[in-house]
């Protein structure tokens, strides 16, 4: 029973982390319909900004958090603006802007590679010693990132639903061109959107980092936040967030009990049996429904 609440805990701190890159990639369907594949290279390269401020130019952790955050929003917004406004400002099919995407992913994560070569770097912050409850043992860490992860979106719901901006982009969600007519700038949403995208990529990113470690590649694991936006329902905030608590779970219990070489297996087989019985995920809406 302790090492079943153990892993249960340890599955909703690495829940919350995927959440918040699930939100971020039901954001832009959501508005968008295309997948942004560049959201791996943001994390990636929140991770390192954070890394650099500690490690090279001596920062408290909240203060490289806040460079990593800024930097990372800097980047998110420059890719809408470069490589995806002139897309759908030429109203591209959305299959050109996810691989322009893809060309921005590429791009991005081989100048960090350059830069910073391509070995994994330990996080450079104090190990300090976990909390006990009972015989379970709770990582300071992982419940700092589980608070900030759900605090985040939590603002991100009050944005969305309780201001000016937030009804903006849900109306967007619905039907981008009508709320353009209706007097929505559509290029102001679109930088709203990819600066929440940015914010919640580089705290993905920092704490998967200080968990695992800062390496160019580490970005892959958005994999399975869009496995999470999947399983809960693709283009529904509150669905990734399911998804997401539910396959942090699943690889937690699968490591635990199983072998963790085996836990990539289990979520791939988890999101076919889900589109099996669900094929519009757990939480599925139409497309009228979205956010």
């Amino acid at each position: 029973m302790e090492l079943f609440i153990q892993q249960l805990v340890s599955g909703v701190s690495i829940g919350a982390i995927y959440a918040l890159l699930a939100v971020g990639y039901a954001l832009v369907y959501s508005v968008y319909n295309f997948t942004n594949w560049a959201f791996d290279a943001f994390m990636a390269f929140g991770a390192f900004m954070a890394f650099v401020g500690i490690s090279s130019l001596f920062m408290p952790f909240w203060l490289a958090m806040i460079l990593s955050i800024l930097l990372t929003i800097l980047l998110s917004v420059g890719a809408e603006s470069m490589a995806y406004r002139p897309l759908r400002e030429r109203k591209a099919p959305r299959l050109f802007m996810m691989i322009s995407a893809m060309g921005v992913n590429l791009a991005v994560v081989n100048i960090i590679n350059l830069i910073f070569g391509g070995t994994f770097r330990k996080f450079p912050v104090e190990s300090v010693q976990p909390i006990f409850v009972g015989n379970v043992s709770i990582g300071r860490m992982d419940l700092i990132a589980g608070l900030i992860s759900f605090g985040v979106l939590a603002l991100l719901w009050l944005f969305l639903y309780r201001t000016r901006w937030g009804l903006g982009i849900r109306a967007s969600a619905i039907d981008i061109q009508t709320a353009a007519l209706m007097g929505i700038n559509n290029n102001a949403v679109a930088i709203i959107i990819f600066v929440i995208t940015g914010v919640l990529s580089a705290i993905a990113g920092v704490f998967y980092g200080i968990k695992y470690a800062v390496y160019p590649m580490m970005g892959i694991v958005t994999i399975k936040a869009m496995i999470a936006s999947i399983v809960g329902g693709l283009g529904s905030l509150p669905a990734a967030i399911v998804g997401s608590m539910l396959l942090g779970v699943l690889e937690t219990l699968v490591s635990g009990y199983i072998s963790s070489s085996y836990r990539d297996l289990f979520s791939f087989l988890f999101l076919i049996v889900i589109l099996l019985f669900f094929p519009n995920g757990l939480m599925g809406k139409n497309v009228d429904e979205k956010l």
